[in-house]
């Protein structure tokens, strides 16, 4: 029988999944770039999006560029709406496997990481969860300026938001999912 000690330790050998909660409207390549940061360290992702429109930018089509991104992940990634809030969803989901090591993703801002202190403070019942502070990517691209560019020039916005490395007919399909 292993020990505790013994058991954590060969966590890193088995499948940890890294959740990445947010509002995604819509995703940047800062957004993009700071999964592919968390997934180095997992053997798959999920991407849990906000429920609430902005600016015009739904939910729904925050997911639909999320799934076109995932085929650029290199492993597994489920995308997938919160249906309270994405910080609720984390919670939920670390309560419902408390046997897996789960790495959550949190901003480069203070706020964010503190929303989940609550897990720092019980390492008895979440000895696996690790919370990861994303370093900004992209320069902190800006998620008010994407919004302003989609509304008066797509082309534009398309360039300035989305990563470089995904192929025209992507890109393409992004504008097609703003544009509706």
């Amino acid at each position: 029988m292993k020990t505790f000690k013994e058991y954590f330790e060969n966590q890193e050998d088995t499948e940890a999944v890294a959740l990445m909660p947010g509002g995604y409207k819509p995703p940047t390549k800062g957004h993009f770039g700071a999964f592919k940061y968390m997934l180095e360290d997992a053997t798959s992702g999920v991407v849990v999006i906000g429920n609430k429109d902005r600016d015009g930018i739904t939910a729904e089509q925050s997911k639909a560029i999320w799934d076109i991104y995932a085929k650029y992940m290199g492993k597994p990634v489920e995308v997938v709406l919160a249906p309270i809030s994405p910080v609720k969803s984390v919670y939920d989901y670390a309560d419902d496997n408390l046997d897996k090591r789960v790495i959550v993703g949190a901003g480069a801002k203070d706020e964010d990481v503190k929303r989940y202190a609550y897990f720092e403070k019980n390492p008895e019942k979440y000895p696996f969860v690790q919370v990861v502070k994303i370093p900004i990517q992209e320069d902190g691209i800006s998620g008010t300026k994407t919004r302003a560019l989609i509304a008066s020039d797509l082309d534009k916005a398309i360039e300035y938001f989305v990563p470089n490395e995904l192929s025209e007919s992507d890109k393409d399909a992004i504008k097609s999912i703003l544009a509706a």
